[in-house]
């Protein structure tokens, strides 16, 4: 038997890095709304998030400055660091923690596998369009529901949707421009820092005396250090093991555990629309990742060793 027969799709390496990033923006969607409904508002949650990062990792912005410091690198920034952190946020801002758990992972593999086919040539299988249908159906329902309930949360969801596309794009120039991992992490918190930070100083109104210091302590924490800086580790070493595609897929196993720790957490509650989302979302997720072709190609291999 060919030793291609029984590789394994999905490196075990890239696996690990994957979970990892999972569960780190599991995380990210829980603490992000716990510091929204602690009053504070979205140029906080920017300062906090980035700021922290770049005081704490500035000695390696500034080792690094020579790669940060080119144009590549400033697209990167500001679609993955800076435009996709102001819309997540002003979506946890609108909307329930569930919804961020359902629409972020569950749109993200549809946006990332779209501009990976346009952007980076990457080819998909009928399953992994079939998957990405049958997650897309999913959103329209939650999205449905949301627009025909008498709940505001309409403008907290479409900022969550116009997040996924620019992580997507993100996604798929972060693996076409090869920048490593470390390398993309310090260049997203170094030009979202020098591009928000004078603007909040300046102009933006500052809300972080309402909260308390424990809140703002967890926050400076996981947004600074866990989301900002270990998850975008693991995330980019994962899309270059992985792919840009699998890795999108993968984190549609994030509404799975924030959706379910969310209901308790903030007192939010199931309804029929976020039901049939998850469902549909997580089968879709399945069928999109499941590889027919290799147990295709391992069944005829078994079969005709027996023969």
């Amino acid at each position: 038997m060919n030793q291609s027969t029984v590789k394994s799709p999905l490196p075990v390496a890239g696996l690990v890095y994957a979970l990892a990033a999972v569960a780190i923006w599991t995380g990210f969607i829980l603490v992000s709304k716990a510091g929204a409904l602690a009053a504070l508002a979205l140029p906080d949650m920017m300062i906090v998030r980035f700021g922290t990062a770049f005081i704490l990792f500035f000695p390696f912005i500034w080792q690094h400055r020579k790669t940060i410091l080119q144009w590549r690198m400033f697209v990167l920034g500001s679609i993955g660091g800076l435009a996709y952190a102001l819309s997540v946020f002003n979506g946890f801002q609108h909307a329930p923690a569930t919804h961020a758990a359902l629409l972020l992972p569950g749109l993200m593999p549809i946006m990332i596998a779209v501009f990976a086919y346009f952007l980076a040539g990457e080819r998909h299988t009928v399953a992994s369009w079939v998957g990405i249908l049958v997650s897309s159906l999913g959103i329209l329902a939650l999205l449905t529901e949301t627009m025909l309930s008498d709940a505001s949360y309409w403008l907290g969801d479409i900022s969550f949707v116009i997040a996924c596309v620019f992580w997507g794009i993100f996604t798929v120039l972060l693996r076409r421009w090869k920048f490593a991992p470390w390398q993309a992490t310090l260049g997203i918190i170094a030009v979202t820092t020098l591009l928000f930070a004078p603007v909040y100083i300046l102009f933006l109104p500052h809300h972080l005396t309402d909260a308390s210091w424990e809140m703002i302590g967890l926050q400076a924490f996981y947004q600074g250090v866990m989301a900002t800086t270990v998850q975008m580790v693991f995330y980019g070493r994962a899309v270059h093991i992985l792919g840009a595609t699998k890795m999108g897929g993968l984190m549609a196993l994030v509404p799975v555990f924030a959706s379910v720790l969310a209901v308790p957490l903030f007192g939010e509650h199931w309804t029929l629309g976020l039901i049939i989302a998850l469902i549909l979302i997580l089968t879709g997720t399945i069928i999109g990742n499941i590889p027919f072709a290799k147990w295709r190609q391992g069944l005829n291999c078994r079969t005709a060793m027996k023969n």
